[in-house]
């Protein structure tokens, strides 16, 4: 699984997980550097919050194995892997940990989030029915406004053409 290592604000990186499901997602390990605590805080956060903090929507349950490197070629489960929180994850328990710390990586959170929903995306990819340039329409070009002026002309109340000249031209 490719990772990125994102730097949050001043000293503090994180490790992000590209996820095809839930954009991104995040260890235990890595959620809790960034929120400036313990892994075992954001472990009991999920036990006492289960009810907001749900399975499949907040975090999920790895299946990943790695290879311990024994010889015998035996798998060990990492500690910090067991959980993975996804976006909404990160953001919903940035309701439950209030700290100063805290603040700057719900911060940064939400201004991923926003990234990743203006399709910039984090790893260089489009994502599926997301398209880059789709609010470009919108964009008063120079030829545009001329176009949108040449109808502006044909309006015959006087009053109402001025305003939007007005508007238009910013003035």
């Amino acid at each position: 699984m490719e990772r990125k290592i994102i730097k949050v604000t001043g000293d503090i990186e994180v490790t992000v997980l590209p996820d095809s499901r839930h954009e991104y997602l995040m260890t235990t390990k890595e959620v809790a550097n960034g929120y400036g605590v313990s892994p075992e805080t954001i472990r009991s956060h999920r036990m006492l919050h289960s009810e907001e903090l749900i399975e499949g929507k907040h975090f999920v349950r790895a299946v990943e194995f790695f290879n311990s490197g024994c010889k015998s070629g035996s798998y060990n489960t990492p500690p910090d892997n067991r959980i993975f929180w996804t976006k909404r994850g990160i953001v919903r328990l940035g309701f439950f940990i209030k700290s100063e710390r805290a603040k700057l990586f719900r911060d940064w959170a939400e201004d991923l989030i926003i990234t990743i929903d203006e399709h910039r995306d984090l790893f260089g990819e489009v994502f599926p029915g997301k398209v880059l340039g789709r609010r470009n329409h919108n964009r008063l070009t120079q030829d545009r406004l001329i176009d949108i002026l040449k109808d502006v002309a044909m309006i015959e109340d006087k009053g109402l053409r001025i305003s939007i000249i007005r508007k238009l031209t910013g003035e």
